[in-house]
């Protein structure tokens, strides 16, 4: 199945870099889809563990276009990534 493209702008590329995210590393969490869940405000959460080694976090939203728009991406939590290993291990 091919995921439809994220959509980027200013802001969000502007917000993911003061959390050290790049959007290679958003891009390839996103793509992974390694744990999805829902999250507040009808989000979408996705914790991955990308190829670097890097846990991060992604948050998306459907809220007013088709395609996934991603709100943040940052370095997963503690919680998470207990949540992480407890369901891929």
């Amino acid at each position: 199945m091919r995921l439809p493209a994220l959509i980027w702008d200013t802001w969000n590329r502007e917000h993911i870099k003061k959390h050290n995210v790049t959007v290679i590393e958003a891009e390839e969490a996103y793509t992974s889809h390694e744990l999805v869940s829902k999250s507040k405000h009808g989000r979408v959460e996705i914790i991955s563990k990308i190829r670097n080694g890097r846990m991060i976090t992604i948050f998306l939203s459907f809220e007013r276009q088709l395609r996934p728009y991603i709100v943040s991406a940052r370095d997963s939590s503690k919680k998470e990534r207990s949540i992480y290993y407890e369901k891929k291990h």
